[in-house]
């Protein structure tokens, strides 16, 4: 009260000056999310408007004698023509805004001329709003509205404390997926605005019932009371973004001292900033001096560039890491760009936003205030956006699988498929378990889809926020009928091409890799059983389909942006005809391809021989196949070439396998010993299910001079026949060597002419003849010494695709 007469004595004695530096100072030192202005002069957005929606009571009265240059700048604006002809468009050139800022320049001088005088003017106007009470209408207004304002601020505690108690079980710190935070920030913060309400409510019910009447008195009232309930509002949208008091419930990867730092730098530039807005909006309510209205607004808006610069220094690396994401270093590059330079991106917005604003205010043109904090009340509203988006994809969309109740209830269905069965004791843990399993098997299987529509969510909410800024700027993107409003229709189409490319994309390659054989057999040489005919025939048809996307998405932005696409149509028929008949090799590969598959005369992951080349198909395109070579070469061929086609995958394998013994062999003996293994095999937990024909003596096939030749055969899943050759071989040694059963070795018998028959003497130069002719004898055995030759084979009844 001693202040406030001090005050009045000031204003009394004609010392309005000082006072009134002293409230811009108190402007300067503001953080303002957005300015107010007269419907006449600067217009009013964002929470300004919300203000001003709250506390209008009619229009202002323009002061007399505008500007001439100002009215000049507005006639030009209104011209909706250039002298060259073009429409005037949105976006202004470099000289148009030269010229602005000289205009605005010199009506800065004419205000700063006029700033003696302003103080007799605001004085003359304070006491003529309080009529015959004079300034003594300022303290007792002052003293109603405090007492409705702890009135409002009584009724929300009592609110917010019914509130705690209600939603108290809601509360959980150990909370499982984002949809339960974001559901618990969202409930609470639905509690609080629901508090500010009553705030609003009972503060002017009591005002009305205290206040005085007057009519200066009940604008101020609204004003503050407006202005409360808008940092109320603010600062429950802060709260439950950063969350400083709720950690489990934090959706920001932020520690709690960095929360409840940014937090209460937030919110104190909020307070001041919002008493910054109230001033001006009392000057305006009470139809005081445009010009200091003026001056107010250049100077907060000042002011809220150099705070919001100081806060973005301050906090540069903190958001610099929200920036980068979970991935740290390992996050894309743009993303890296991003963190290390935003705030020099965002400084230099700071500088030029202000600058344009104040240019803006004082030429009285439309969407002048608002420009410095619009971002952050933008980041605010998509905040807000996204988290709903969230929410509707893992409530709606995608319910979470691996949610505890989804758990409890898959255990729930595993015991009593226990019980049904007759299981025995039950073994809660053990289903819990599996349950666990089960759900983190089919949440696995819908990420990919989660993450698409998260990143979808995203794309929708950066571009709302950027026509919304540009909205703010007054440069409208969507709906402006300009090149910018077809480029956000490209865009929109751009995006709705992306998620049905990536969504064709996710689904075919899941497929593909359900069907992709999950291990691949090192064993396997040739022959091995390949993928299935859908696997093999999805990668083609996903191309197809991803080609068609791409084409039509094409062609929608092609007219989006007003090219007639029909010519392209009839282009392309013709160009169809001229590669009709000028590529007709290529039209036979594609269609011999086509039928080959539709034939499925192979697939994936087979070997093949086709006459010319052989190998396991790697790759198969629209119009050729690469087949890789057991050796490692890889062959590309064309299906136009292809004249017939050897599968070795399909089915079954028969391996046949020969050996040679001694004549004294006992045949029987050796053929019960060969079907005794073939049933040690057949009953093996791993060689067992390879088999699917038994191993079996084929007998003596053949006999030559120093050894019975014998041949043994068994049939396999493709391409098991190799390792099972190697059991069989080591087997058979170990079981013929056991009984007695010899294999026979390829020998040369020399006999010596002239050799002493009676006492076994010979010559030293018959010796080194007989000698020279062993070593030639033992090099002709040794070359064809060895696994049975394939002609042996065939003459014998095999065949030399056996082994290949």
């Amino acid at each position: 009260m001693r202040t406030l007469n001090t005050l009045l004595r000031r204003i009394e004695a004609g010392r309005l000056s000082s006072w009134f530096k002293a409230s811009v100072l108190v402007a300067f030192l503001a953080l303002t999310f957005s300015m107010s202005g007269a419907d006449g002069s600067a217009q009013a957005q964002g929470i300004t408007g919300v203000i001003s929606g709250m506390t209008s009571s009619g229009n202002t009265e323009k002061p007399e004698g505008e500007n001439q240059v100002s009215e000049d700048i507005k006639d030009a604006d209104d011209n909706p023509e250039r002298e060259d002809g073009e429409g005037a468009g949105i976006l202004q050139n470099v000289d148009e805004f030269v010229d602005k800022a000289v205009a605005a320049r010199d009506v800065f001088k004419s205000i700063l001329k006029e700033i003696p005088t302003i103080h007799d003017t605001m004085l003359t106007t304070l006491q003529a709003e309080g009529e015959e009470r004079g300034l003594r209408w300022i303290p007792a207004a002052l003293i109603d509205i405090v007492i409705a304002v702890l009135f409002g601020l009584a009724a929300s505690s009592l609110l917010a404390r019914w509130g705690r108690r209600q939603f108290a079980g809601m509360y959980r710190a150990d909370v499982f997926s984002r949809s339960d935070k974001i559901i618990y920030l969202y409930l609470r913060a639905l509690l609080m605005i629901v508090g500010v309400v009553l705030f609003f409510a009972i503060a002017v019910v009591v005002y009305l019932l205290i206040g005085t009447g007057l009519e200066a008195a009940n604008e101020t009232a609204l004003v503050v009371l407006g202005v409360v309930s808008v940092f109320m509002g603010v600062r429950i949208i802060f709260l439950n973004l950063l969350a400083p008091d709720a950690e489990s419930h934090r959706l920001l990867k932020l520690s709690n001292h960095e929360a409840r730092g940014l937090y209460s730098a937030l919110i104190v530039g909020t307070g001041v900033s919002l008493v910054a807005i109230a001033f001006c909006l009392w000057m305006e309510r009470l139809g005081l001096s445009e010009d200091a209205h003026k001056i107010a607004l250049i100077a907060a808006s000042a002011l809220s560039m150099l705070i919001l610069i100081g806060i973005s220094i301050i906090y540069r690396k903190i958001i610099a890491r929200l920036i980068r994401g979970e991935d740290g270093n390992d996050a894309p590059v743009w993303r890296k760009v991003l963190a290390n330079i935003w705030h020099f991106i965002a400084i230099f917005y700071f500088v030029v936003a202000w600058g344009i604003s104040a240019v803006r205010i004082l030429l009285d043109l439309p969407d002048a205030t608002g420009l410095v904090g619009a971002p952050l009340q933008v980041i605010l509203m998509a905040a807000i956006a996204y988290g709903l988006l969230i929410l509707i994809i893992d409530r709606v969309l995608l319910p979470r699988l691996d949610t505890v109740d989804a758990q409890a209830k898959i255990a729930e269905d595993i015991q009593r498929a226990e019980e049904t069965e007759g299981g025995g004791e039950e073994d809660p843990e053990s289903a819990m378990a599996q349950a666990r399993a089960e759900a983190a098997d089919l949440e696995a299987q819908r990420s990919p889809f989660r993450d698409l529509f998260d990143r979808g969510a995203a794309i929708l909410v950066l571009f709302g926020s950027l026509d919304f800024l540009a909205a703010w700027w007054g440069l409208p993107l969507a709906g402006s009928g300009s090149l910018i409003g077809s480029f956000v229709e490209v865009l929109l189409v751009m995006f709705l091409g992306y998620m049905a490319y990536e969504a064709v994309k996710i689904v075919i390659d899941r497929q593909i890799a359900k069907e992709t054989p999950a291990e691949q057999d090192e064993e396997m040489e040739i022959g091995g059983a390949g993928e299935s005919r859908i696997a093999t025939l999805l990668p083609i048809f996903r191309n197809f389909l991803l080609i068609t996307i791409v084409v039509i998405a094409t062609m929608v932005v092609l007219s989006e942006l007003g090219v007639n696409i029909a010519p392209l149509f009839a282009g392309a028929g013709v160009v169809g005809l001229a590669i009709g008949f000028g590529a007709q090799t290529l039209i036979r590969d594609i269609f011999s391809g086509a039928f080959y598959l539709i034939d499925d005369a192979f697939r994936k992951g087979e070997y093949i021989d086709i006459g010319s080349a052989k190998g396991v198909v790697e790759k198969i395109s629209i119009r050729s196949m690469q087949l890789r070579h057991h050796r490692g070469a890889l062959t590309t061929v064309p299906f136009g070439e292809i004249q017939q086609v050897e599968n070795f995958s399909r089915d079954w394998a028969v391996m046949k396998l020969g050996f040679r013994v001694t004549y004294d062999t006992d045949v029987e003996k050796m053929r019960k010993i060969i079907k005794n293994f073939g049933k040690e095999l057949l009953n093996d937990e791993y060689y067992g299910p390879m088999f699917l024909a038994p191993l079996k003596s084929q007998g003596i096939m053949s006999m030559e001079d120093s050894a019975m030749i014998a041949r043994v055969k068994f049939t396999t899943k493709p391409g098991k026949q190799f390792e099972l050759r190697k059991v069989v071989y080591a087997g058979l040694r170990d079981l013929f060597e056991k009984n007695g059963i010899k294999f026979a070795h390829r020998q040369v018998t020399v006999r010596v002419a002239g050799a002493d028959e009676e006492n076994g003497q010979v010559s030293p130069s018959t010796a080194q003849a007989a000698a020279q002719a062993a070593v030639q004898a033992a090099a002709a055995g040794a070359a064809a010494a060895g696994v049975i030759s394939e002609e042996d084979l065939d003459q014998n009844g095999g065949g030399s695709a056996d082994q290949i």
